[in-house]
């Protein structure tokens, strides 16, 4: 389906229905796509560590359709099959699905909150039984309807906190950081990603820019109020937490974790201590 008639298509249809059409595309495309892994293993060259999946190639996104929404010469020169076909998951979500696996005791029988979450993570945790609460600002179908500047949770309530490119969105990072913070208790782990581009140092942020057209030409998405730079890990110590990167280099080529689709798409997580 065309990018610009899926999006009609959901502009127009109630969002829970929209969600389950979605739900039952993805459905039937890990079937399909375990059904051609069992049928030809040998010819899988990619692998889903989200999904648990091998497949044949990963799949372009959506994401050369929406130029008003993107800035599409950040695609340019830039791999884009880097979909996974069967859950949808991308390089970063690979990424961090690997390290789960890795670090099983870290996020097993631990209280955790996940913002925003992504359906490839989601996936993931609900394959190995880990369980956890979902919270979003806009989405209706999360756990908790939450602002992450101003949770109102009580202190020291959870072990693990995962929040993969909001910080670009809300009006002051550094709040968001310190609220995140005072919820994690002491012993916790905070999860965190957003887009780095290659050109900054550490961060570029314009208050007076407030309309989509400049937050497009400024930022590169439409919907974004900073960019973040090569440094930006800096801030986050500035926030109390001592942080190590989860770098996509680290990781095996069958994931594919590499820069993209866009070029401020750099694959590195940061995995923060208080």
């Amino acid at each position: 389906m065309k990018t610009d008639t899926k999006l009609a298509l959901k502009k127009r249809m109630p969002r829970r229905l929209w969600r389950t059409m979605v739900d039952c595309y993805r459905a039937l495309m890990y079937q399909k796509c375990k059904m051609q892994m069992n049928m030809s293993a040998s010819s899988m060259k990619y692998y889903c560590p989200c999904c648990g999946l091998k497949v044949k190639n990963f799949t372009e996104g959506d994401y050369k359709g929406l130029p008003d929404f993107y800035d599409l010469s950040l695609f340019e020169n830039v791999r884009q099959d880097i979909l996974c076909p069967a859950c949808g998951s991308l390089p970063r979500h690979r990424i961090l699905a690997s390290w789960c696996e890795a670090h099983r005791e870290q996020m097993e029988n631990k209280k955790i909150l996940y913002f925003a979450p992504e359906r490839g993570m989601v996936t993931w945790l609900k394959a190995n039984k880990i369980s956890f609460t979902t919270a979003d600002l806009f989405d209706e179908f999360t756990d908790l309807r939450l602002d992450i500047q101003a949770t109102g949770l009580p202190d020291d309530s959870y072990d693990v906190i995962i929040c993969n490119h909001v910080l670009e969105h809300v009006d002051d990072y550094m709040k968001a950081l310190a609220e995140v913070r005072r919820v994690l208790r002491h012993d916790g782990i905070f999860i965190c990603s957003f887009p780095i581009s290659p050109d900054v140092e550490y961060v570029d942020e314009d208050p007076s820019v407030t309309d989509e057209p400049g937050r497009l030409k400024r930022y590169g998405q439409s919907d974004h109020v900073r960019l973040f730079g090569m440094k930006a890990d800096s801030f986050i110590e500035k926030a109390g937490f001592r942080v190590e990167a989860i770098n996509g280099d680290d990781y095996p080529d069958d994931i594919v974790p590499v820069t993209g689709p866009c070029s401020y798409d750099i694959n590195r997580l940061f995995l923060c201590y208080v």
